[in-house]
């Protein structure tokens, strides 16, 4: 199979998840829970950012408290990317009506995390 062969099969597959996403989306609630999660990655991400910038608290996930004390916006990156893989295999993998009830989940679950960082930083918790 040459090379050519292998990349046409991969932009098709490409393109097929694309439009799975867009179908997806077009659901006025779906767009709302996937806006909901995004906000959330990104506010986590830049919650924990400003809490280890801080000084006063350190990384609680084990798994990925080295990745961020050695190359913290690589691990930030790596985070935001492993997010997306999530959202799309959400938006894609899962069918309705169950697609509703997961993605409110991982909204759900996006959205405590920087609202915790965030009354953390503030002394409230």
């Amino acid at each position: 199979m040459g090379d050519a062969v292998v990349l046409d099969r991969v932009r098709r597959q490409v393109l097929a998840t694309w439009y799975q996403v867009v179908a997806s989306l077009a659901d006025r609630r779906m767009r709302l829970f996937t806006t909901a999660f995004v906000v959330g990655q990104v506010c986590d991400a830049l919650t924990t950012q400003a809490a280890l910038a801080s000084g006063r608290f350190a990384e609680a996930n084990p798994i990925f408290a080295p990745a961020l004390a050695s190359h913290p916006w690589l691990a930030l990156v790596l985070k935001l990317g492993l997010a997306a893989t999530v959202l799309v295999a959400a938006l894609t993998k899962v069918a309705e009506p169950r697609r509703r009830v997961v993605l409110l989940a991982l909204a759900f679950i996006s959205l405590e995390a920087p609202t915790t960082n965030a009354l953390h930083l503030l002394g409230a918790l």
